[in-house]
């Protein structure tokens, strides 16, 4: 009974006045799927500004003019015949990228020497830089690859022969999980994943928080039964609400789920219960509702950037991925981005059993505290450590 009265008691303080607190659990995710699927909608970054300085003025550098503004990846905002305006056009920041064709391109061409053609990038925002750098290279690849053919041509070879000593070599590529190396199935499941923990700490803690000065249960009532009641009821609409938040994304947004949603459950029931646990130990330790905000948020934020949505974990540092170990993200993120992608998650079991182990140490802790507290009136941490050093002070004199 007691176990039904404390679940039921929790639950209604969730749904109680104009606005539950639960709204945010459904409410935020979807928010945070909204505003960074609107961000990610053009999926791959396209139209780079770009200006050429053509100083030949041939027909061999026009067809590399022609190339560059058909290309997807570029935008031709400018054509010069003079490099000093590629340069300005470059530090004003009208264009990102500068082609520079000399003006004897055609004689060297015709001469068999390299090409002296000049690409200068300016990638301060390395998305621009690598995507400019790569759409250049398949560009000139197609462009020079069609004029050594015609040369050999020109030497009496046929055109197939031509075409085949010029390019040996077919380089087949298959790209596989994301084929259209997307930002928006890339990035937008963790990103959803963030704001659901975001939404979990913004429920829970100050949930906690209120125990310690409205006192809401009697002391018979025991502190593991008050904490995990808290965290189930939370868990209940959290485990939905991403699920909810995964429809959106696969309705909306075009976001792939290629695996199993079971597994998928699995997952993100581990990093709720994590997550809530965590936000646990935080509330305990916290002397008021708004320091049970202000603390784990300062712990949820650097997690996006320790859980390798945008940096893989393999190239972090030794020290850096260390630190990751302690953020649920880490543990859940790239596993829900393989499972959505490629269909599986070779670390679904491991990372699972990781988030259970931090959320379970996490929660026998909180749950000491919590119970420490309650049994000194519900003061602070400190101020049950602080008085425990005067009382051990006084009876040394004594």
């Amino acid at each position: 009974m007691k176990v039904w009265h404390v679940l039921k008691q929790e639950w209604h303080w969730l749904w109680q006045g104009r606005f539950p607190v639960a709204a945010i659990l459904f409410l935020l995710p979807l928010a945070f799927t909204l505003a960074f699927g609107i961000i990610y909608y053009q999926n791959s970054v396209e139209r780079i500004p770009l200006v050429i300085c053509d100083e030949e003025q041939s027909v061999v550098s026009r067809t590399i003019v022609q190339a560059y503004s058909d290309a997807e990846k570029f935008q031709l905002v400018d054509q010069v015949t003079r490099s000093e305006d590629m340069v300005d056009d470059l530090n004003s920041g009208k264009a990102l990228v500068g082609l520079y064709i000399p003006e004897d391109l055609s004689k060297q061409v015709k001469l068999g020497n390299p090409v002296p053609l000049m690409l200068t990038v300016n990638s301060a925002n390395n998305m621009f830089g690598n995507a400019a750098l790569t759409a250049a290279s398949e560009i000139n690849k197609t462009l020079f690859v069609g004029i050594a053919a015609k040369l050999l041509e020109a030497g009496n070879q046929l055109p197939a022969a031509a075409m085949n000593m010029a390019y040996p070599v077919r380089l087949g590529i298959r790209i596989v999980n994301n084929p259209t190396a997307g930002y928006t199935p890339f990035m937008l499941a963790g990103l959803t994943m963030n704001g659901l923990q975001i939404a979990i700490m913004l429920v829970l803690c100050p949930l906690i928080a209120r125990e310690f000065r409205y006192h809401g249960y009697e002391k018979s009532i025991p502190s593991w039964l008050i904490l995990g009641a808290k965290v189930l009821c939370v868990l209940v609409m959290a485990v939905p609400s991403f699920f909810l938040s995964l429809g959106f994304l696969y309705y909306s947004f075009a976001v792939p789920v290629q695996g199993s949603l079971a597994a998928l459950a699995v997952m993100i029931t581990a990093f709720c219960l994590a997550v809530a646990s965590i936000m646990v130990l935080f509330a305990v330790l916290s002397p008021d509702a708004v320091m049970s905000i202000e603390m784990p948020l300062l712990y949820i934020m650097p997690g996006l950037l320790y859980s390798g949505l945008s940096w893989p974990d393999f190239y972090m540092s030794d020290v850096a991925a260390a630190i990751a170990q302690i953020f649920p993200m880490r543990h859940a993120a790239d596993s829900v981005r393989d499972i959505l992608l490629a269909g599986y998650a070779p670390a679904l079991v491991s990372q699972s059993l990781q988030l259970l182990l931090m959320g379970a140490g996490a929660f026998v802790l909180g749950t000491a505290i919590f119970a420490l507290r309650r049994r000194y009136g519900m003061k602070t941490f400190l101020e049950i450590a602080a008085g425990a050093i005067a009382r051990k002070r006084k009876g040394a004199r004594s």
